[in-house]
């Protein structure tokens, strides 16, 4: 879902004018050529060849397997990740390693902010002290499938909103690591995963994921809340766009946002 709208704006060149797709690694053989990778790009099952091809920034939308697996040697080969499973990253030495790697090749590691809003006004903020930060993120009962949540609650008979987690961001993370990603982007960029106190809640009343922030600290007090749309019951569609805004910051001669 992600990298078929990423692949989409770097090809249909005015989205990305500057940036063009030189490589798509996949996780199998596909009997037909996707329209999103053009005619000229490497297309390509095996993680050997994606990483001999010529390109400058991997873009990872493929889960925290993948991550764990290959990002340290995309760092180690000077060139820049864009991750967008960035809740892997509650494994200190994980995170650790990827920045050494980063520090000794002299690539960059970028952590996409994805469905969190306002990280730039937080992550500021966060330089001074924190009195309180945290996120509450809901979604349809459906979307938490296949997570603990399902040992927890009978999510096909819920007809009110049903909290199926409470704590700190690196147990939310860890636990629902294909639904929490974006707690994980705000405790690093802010208080931290032991800080960050999060509720995930199970809401049949929702149409698409929903999240409420909160942040109050010496800089000042913010409350956001945002109803996204979904292209999954996992994923809001404002995950690849913020993907394809940091291709474009990343890419051009204007960066907006820094």
């Amino acid at each position: 879902a992600i990298g078929r709208r990423v692949g989409e704006a770097l090809g249909d060149g005015t989205t990305l004018p500057r940036a063009e797709l030189a490589a798509a690694l996949v996780a199998r053989p596909r009997p037909e050529r996707p329209a999103c990778c053009g005619e000229r790009a490497l297309l390509t099952h095996e993680p050997e060849a994606f990483l001999a091809a010529q390109w400058d920034v991997c873009v990872e939308a493929a889960g925290q397997p993948w991550l764990r697996e290959h990002g340290r040697r995309v760092l180690m080969s000077g060139r820049d990740l864009l991750v967008t499973s960035i809740g892997a990253f509650t494994d200190d030495a994980l995170h650790e390693d990827f920045v050494a790697a980063a520090e000794k090749s002299g690539a960059r590691l970028l952590l996409a902010a994805g469905a969190m809003p306002g990280i730039d006004w937080m992550s500021s903020a966060a330089l001074e002290g924190i009195a309180e930060a945290r996120l509450v993120q809901r979604k349809r009962p459906e979307g938490w499938k296949g997570t603990p949540a399902e040992g927890k609650v009978d999510l096909d008979s819920i007809d009110t909103p049903t909290v199926i987690f409470e704590g700190v961001a690196r147990q939310a993370a860890a636990q629902f690591p294909k639904n929490a990603n974006i707690a994980a982007m705000l405790a690093i960029a802010t208080v931290g995963l032991d800080k960050l106190q999060v509720q995930l809640v199970a809401d049949p009343t929702v149409s698409a994921p929903a999240s409420q922030i909160k942040l109050r600290g010496d800089a000042g007090e913010l409350s956001i809340e945002v109803q996204g749309a979904a292209i999954s019951q996992r994923t809001s569609r404002i995950v690849p766009l913020s993907v394809v805004k940091a291709l474009r910051n990343l890419s051009s001669t204007e960066v907006v946002g820094v």
